[in-house]
């Protein structure tokens, strides 16, 4: 059976823990989520109900990409650092999270990165957190 298709390379921006649904929140950003949970409903069915609601928009990367463009291109690609935090300012989420999951555990070719300051700063204009997921390239 042919393994399913994972990017090497995923950024996300996660809004989560707030009080509107969460297609409202869709709808302020403006651009369509990649995935959207209600708090109280499974994410999947026969699964744990969500303790918070979310949304969430997330790019694949090729991979040949490079860190430090992914976060300017999750963020751009939803309408930028200002339009982020007059979001938030709107929703007023727990918690705000830009993800970069980088399936490189696996690669004999690992190569360091890293994020520019701009980027650091952008980051911190709108209070959002930074985390990473290192995992091997067929890890779910």
């Amino acid at each position: 059976m042919a393994q399913p298709h994972r990017p090497k390379f995923v950024a996300s921006l996660t809004f989560r823990g707030f009080d509107v649904l969460p297609s409202e929140v869709e709808s302020l950003i403006g651009v369509k989520a990649t995935s959207l949970g209600t708090q109280g409903s499974p994410r999947r069915p026969g699964t744990t109900p969500l303790q918070r609601s979310f949304a969430q928009w997330a790019i694949e990367f090729p991979d040949s990409a490079r860190l430090d463009e992914m976060i300017p291109a999750i963020l751009n690609s939803i309408g930028g650092p200002d339009h982020l935090a007059k979001a938030r300012s709107t929703v007023k989420p727990e918690f705000l999270e830009v993800d970069l999951t980088l399936r490189i555990k696996d690669s004999e070719h690992q190569e360091g990165g890293f994020i520019d300051r701009s980027t650091i700063e952008m980051l911190a204009k709108f209070g959002a957190t930074l985390s990473f997921g290192f995992c091997a390239r067929d890890d779910a």
